[in-house]
């Protein structure tokens, strides 16, 4: 009942929050577009993406420090727990170092790469952008990683929550004043450097282990999913530094606007996943597997049915909603119906792997499945490069739709294979209805057309009776396809009605 009480809060409170990241990403960019321009909102987009690469200083420890401390939290061993947070201080901290050392480069190189724009006033965006970053790694990483391992994500969602919307109101207003851009992403990155202290002060509060900040401990499996983690840094801003380097700035800020609903879509997709390895891995550290496959096909298939109704959904809207959210700007076309398909399929290639990543890194097995994480950026980059001079913002696209496809593939096979023990094929069945049905979708769109729409009033309507069209059609396949499964959901459901 606890584990359940806990994911029930984790995925609640991760909703809201990414519903409110939503609503944060939605309104700040076109604001920045329409104070500053499409070419500046494309710099801060590059800058921002740039100062990313630096988490592959973490080198993917995340994912293991929380595997670390499933069995210590389950045991309540405190000496255990208090080793293997000071170990993981120890390593955040000489991050934050080395991260200093990686602005200052960035500061030196990057301004000579981009035209238009002074160098002192690129290299105070820079700085700016990194102030955040290095108090999150600084002060607040350790506490949020071992929050997550006990099932506690709700303090940092609700915490994150409350930035954005105090940072929505900030910005506001610093825009009425006609602030520079510089004032008002320094009052956004201070802002988010109060998130790790709450972290910190709440684990002091609530907890009484101590971090043994002197210890010699090493943490297992430490490099084990250094592929993992430099293949998902290097993936995330492939497309933006490409862009960068062989396009323009202009491609650069159409590029964040699409992103921006994919990527937000993709934030709500997670909140049905938060949790989700920290029960499954505490599920494994009991030995309790004889009920891991039924949770797992419960679980499996209600995240690709809301997946599935969420991105057809976006699939037929987005440009439709880009068309009134880029409405009376001129210094761009942002209206790239081919492009925003392109970049919707990428991101349902890769959020249909989250049911198998979460059981692959729940259970810890990340060397096992390094290779075809390292596969994925290699193709990406060949590809992007290859076809970005030719198509732009289309062959970028491409490449990451490939790419993605091919790692969640990888994911799928070795679950099903070493973890689930079950036949592949029988896991694939949800990938292949779930594509079948986007695809039916998709077609009916095409015949359709884009409806375009004049005030976001008239967007939500379209968008209410595009989600109840689409939801029918994937309820109903489902019911079809997956009989017993939705059965007993139904009747699961039914019960807790009456209760």
């Amino acid at each position: 009942m606890k584990n359940r009480s806990e994911v029930l809060k984790n995925v609640s409170s991760a909703l809201i929050q990414k519903i409110v990241s939503v609503i944060y990403y939605f309104i700040i960019p076109i604001l920045i577009i329409k104070n500053f321009g499409s070419e500046l909102n494309g710099l801060v987009s590059s800058i921002t993406q740039f100062v990313s690469y630096i988490s592959l200083l973490e080198f993917g420890l995340g994912p293991v420090i929380k595997f670390a401390l499933f069995k210590p939290l389950v045991e309540k061993n405190k000496k255990e727990i208090g080793n293997v947070l000071g170990a993981t201080s120890k390593f955040f901290r000489k991050i934050s170092y080395v991260f200093i050392i990686y602005v200052l480069f960035l500061c030196l190189i990057y301004p000579n790469t981009v035209s238009g724009f002074d160098y002192w006033y690129v290299v105070a965006l820079i700085l700016i952008v990194a102030f955040g970053r290095v108090c999150e790694y600084f002060f607040g990483m350790t506490y949020n990683l071992f929050l997550q391992a006990d099932q506690k994500n709700y303090i940092a969602n609700y915490t994150n929550s409350i930035t954005y919307i105090l940072n929505i109101v900030l910005i506001l207003i610093l825009l009425k004043f006609k602030c520079s851009i510089q004032i008002v992403y320094l009052v956004t990155a201070i802002t988010y450097a109060i998130r790790p202290m709450i972290l910190k002060l709440y684990f002091k509060k609530k907890y009484s282990y101590e971090i043994y900040r002197k210890t010699n401990y090493k943490i297992p499996q430490q490099w084990d999913c250094l592929a993992h983690h430099i293949a998902t840094i290097v993936q995330t801003n492939t497309d933006v530094v490409i862009l960068t380097v062989f396009n323009n700035l202009i491609n650069v800020s159409i590029y964040s606007v699409y992103y921006m609903v994919t990527s937000g879509i993709r934030t709500i997709i997670q909140a049905f996943t938060t949790g989700i390895d920290s029960l499954f891995g505490k599920i494994m550290v009991n030995e309790n597997n004889s009920n891991i496959k039924d949770k797992f096909e419960q679980y499996a298939y209600s995240f690709y049915t809301i997946t599935t109704i969420l991105l057809a959904c976006t699939l037929v809207l987005i440009v439709p909603f880009i068309s009134i959210y880029t409405k009376n700007i001129t210094d761009a076309n942002y209206i790239q119906p081919v492009f925003a398909y392109l970049m919707v399929w990428a991101e349902f290639a890769f959020v249909t792997r989250y049911p198998y990543s979460n059981i692959v890194f729940a259970k810890g097995h990340f060397r096992q499945t390094s290779t075809f994480s390292i596969i994925e950026p290699i193709v990406n980059i060949i590809l992007s490069i290859t076809l970005v001079i030719k198509f732009g913002l289309i062959g970028v696209a491409i490449g990451t739709f490939v790419s993605m496809f091919i790692r969640t593939i990888g994911f799928i096979v070795y679950a099903s294979k070493n973890i689930l023990k079950v036949s592949v094929w029988h896991s694939f069945k949800y990938i292949i209805v779930s594509y079948l049905e986007v695809i039916i979708v998709f077609g009916i769109h095409l015949l359709i057309g884009n409806i375009f729409v004049d005030s976001y009033i008239k967007w939500i309507i379209l968008g209410l009776i595009t989600f109840v069209a689409i939801s029918a059609i994937v309820l109903i396949i489902n019911a079809i396809a997956f009989r017993g499964i939705s059965k007993k959901i139904y009747i699961k459901l039914l019960k807790r009605s009456k209760k």
